[in-house]
Formats: structure tokens, C-alpha cells, sequence
């Protein structure tokens, strides 16, 4: 997804001059090249996402999804439908302080909680990361859904994808899902995996319809400690 101006801030593209950066001389300011407000390292210290949200887009009609579960720019055909959903779209963000007990709240009523996995410890390892975030998505005052994405440098993962049971099969799920894809492409992460319980077909005929397949592995795991220790 490219930004306003993009390619022409701070100079001139195709020989006219670019509309941000003659507003910045007659104001007699300096604009700072996107592509280093935007570098890894300025997202690390400013820790921001680099593609934005695109529920503005979505909300607008001009994003939808093929039928492989990918996010395409829509045609004129598709944008009267889209804007006939658009009383779904969330307004996503990055996880903040103030979200973590309506988040563990809301794993907790998805189902998504094991007695061996601390809820909160995982939220302190994810915001110490630099290689993944947390998202939250917001309908009006409440958070409604999260979804929390990362990488090990060769593959993304996604973690804790939950919507609040009342409001599932509005697609905030895939809502959810597309900005996590966005976060993994922004970083040239060419694959995303995740894992779903034997037995959950609901999960698989979700994920199923994104296109998402069955890979031809078998996942192997061992303790390193005793979960059912005191």
C-alpha cells in the first residue's frame, strides 16, 4: 500500500514539482524523506506500523478480498457493495497499556486461554519484541477483537486471533486478519503460518476461506517444563 506522495516528497517526480514538498518551501520547512521516516529503525524508536491501517480503504470501498483471501484494489463494480458493509469495519490499532484486561478478558471468553500459557506474560513478551505487535480492533467504546503477529525471520506467525463470540460472522475476523498480513508484508515476510487445534472445524473453515492451506507437516513439541507442576 503506498502513501500519499511517496515518491515525490522532498523533490520532483515526472518533471512537475511534487504538491507536499512546494507547500514545505513556501512555508520555508524541511520534509524528511518517507522512506526514512519510515525505516526500520524510526518504526523501532517510534514504534508505529509502516502501512497504516486500511480501514479507511476498506471503508471506502476501494480494498477487497479475492476469493484466495488476499486483499486487492476494488472496481468500481465491487465499491456499491462493499460500502453496504461498511457499519462493520473496526477501527484497529496497536495495543496500548490500558487494553490489557479487556484483552485478556476477551481471550478468555473466545476460549483462547490454557492453563499453562500466561495470558499477560505472553502481552509483556509480544510488546518486547521487536519482530511483533498486538493489534486490537474497536467497535465505537468497546474492544471487540485482537490479533497478535510476528516473525522468527523467515515465516509470520499469527497469535490470539479473537472476536467477541456476540459479534462473530460480521467479518471483523478478517478484518483482523488483513491488517496482521499488512504488518508481515510491510516487512518483507513472504509467508504466514499459524496452528489450529485438531477438531476446531469452525477455525479451519475460516482460515480455509482466506486461503489459507494444510501444509504437509507434522508439528512436533516437548517440554522443557513440567506444565502441571505446582
Amino acid at each position: 500500500m503506498s502513501l500519499p506522495h511517496q515518491a515525490g516528497v522532498g523533490g520532483e517526480k515526472a518533471g512537475r514539482p511534487d504538491l507536499l514538498a512546494g507547500w514545505a518551501r513556501r512555508k520555508g520547512r524541511t520534509l524528511r524523506p518517507l522512506q526514512d521516516a519510515f525505516s526500520p529503525v524510526a518504526l523501532r524508536k517510534r514504534r508505529v506500523r509502516a502501512d497504516r491501517s486500511s480501514a479507511h480503504l476498506r471503508l471506502r470501498g476501494r480494498l477487497s478480498w479475492t476469493p484466495g483471501g488476499r486483499l486487492q484494489a476494488a472496481g468500481r463494480a465491487n465499491r456499491a457493495e462493499s460500502r453496504k458493509t461498511d457499519y462493520m469495519s473496526l477501527h484497529i490499532r496497536t495495543y496500548r497499556e490500558q487494553d490489557r484486561d479487556a484483552v485478556i478478558a476477551l481471550w478468555e471468553r473466545c476460549a483462547l486461554t490454557r492453563p499453562w500459557n500466561d495470558p499477560s506474560a505472553d502481552i509483556d513478551l509480544c510488546v518486547r519484541s521487536r519482530e511483533a505487535t498486538l493489534m486490537v480492533g474497536y467497535r465505537e467504546d468497546d474492544l471487540i477483537a485482537s490479533v497478535m503477529v510476528g516473525h522468527d525471520g523467515h515465516r509470520g506467525w499469527i497469535y490470539y486471533l479473537a472476536v467477541e463470540p456476540e459479534r462473530q460472522g460480521h467479518g471483523h475476523g478478517r478484518e483482523m486478519m488483513a491488517e496482521a498480513e499488512l504488518w508481515l508484508a510491510s516487512r518483507n515476510v513472504g509467508k504466514v503460518q499459524l496452528m489450529v487445534r485438531i477438531g476446531n472445524a469452525d477455525a479451519e473453515a475460516f482460515y480455509g476461506a482466506l486461503g489459507y492451506e494444510a501444509q504437509d507437516v507434522t508439528v512436533f513439541g516437548k517440554w522443557l517444563n513440567d506444565p502441571n507442576a505446582p
